[in-house]
């Protein structure tokens, strides 16, 4: 069994494992991984209440950001020994690759919007609202932003997507310890969905998804009767 994470290109990652070694060289492995994907495009910035304050402090918020996206993905893998011991033995590298089903989930991301009342020029009111076209003026408005919702908001409206994925890695193991093993992988991972999956409202939404990912993981090494590893960021 295996407990990992891994920073990618677009986010970050954590999984979980489970290995059987088929030959003294070769492994096969069972692999469930969930992720969270940002748009290379998002950045935060700070929400602006001058005019009302009765509405209470502003807060960070991400400009454009219609949904949330999340991947889930469960595959199966290999793991191939390619360098057994290079650097006086203090080396060895594997080649790993997997596949499966991928699952992402879009949650509408959902901000405070101020609305003043046409009849009172000192009041206002607060609204959580998601991106809609009738009303994306005010949503991409600044001056009309106080902040981000609670991440819970928007949880019930998740859309499922289905798709595929493929994944690629170097495991490389740097040393050699009587009772702990690192490894350090590096690799891409690449899927395709039924649909495209819009996360800014001024960027074209793909069906695919391709992230560089590295990923630094220690394990404590168990008795030789005992198959168990256990590997954490």
């Amino acid at each position: 069994m295996y407990i990992g994470g891994k920073l990618n290109s677009d986010g970050w990652s954590g999984c979980i494992e489970f290995a059987k070694r088929k030959t003294f060289n070769s492994s096969r492995f069972w692999q469930i991984s969930f992720s969270e994907i940002k748009h290379e495009k998002q950045t935060k910035q700070q929400g602006h209440n001058t005019a009302f304050p009765q509405l209470g402090n502003a807060s960070p918020y991400v400009f454009g950001k219609i949904n949330n996206l999340y991947t889930l993905q469960v595959g199966i893998g290999k793991e191939k020994l390619l360098l057994p011991a290079v650097m006086d033995g203090n080396l060895s590298v594997s080649l790993r690759y997997s596949g499966g089903l991928s699952l992402a989930l879009l949650k509408p991301y959902y901000l405070k919007l101020i609305y003043e009342d046409i009849n009172n020029p000192n009041a206002a009111q607060l609204e959580q609202q998601k991106y809609n076209q009738a009303d994306s003026i005010k949503f991409l408005n600044p001056s009309s932003i106080l902040g981000a919702a609670p991440w819970s908001k928007g949880l019930a409206e998740t859309e499922l997507v289905p798709g595929a994925y493929f994944e690629i890695a170097l495991a490389i193991i740097p040393g050699k310890s009587k009772y702990f093993t690192q490894k350090v992988t590096l690799g891409i991972n690449g899927a395709y969905y039924a649909k495209p999956l819009p996360i800014m409202v001024d960027q074209k939404a793909m069906p695919w998804q391709v992230s560089l990912f590295a990923g630094l993981l220690i394990g404590k090494r168990k008795e030789k009767k005992s198959n168990f590893t256990m590997e954490i960021i």
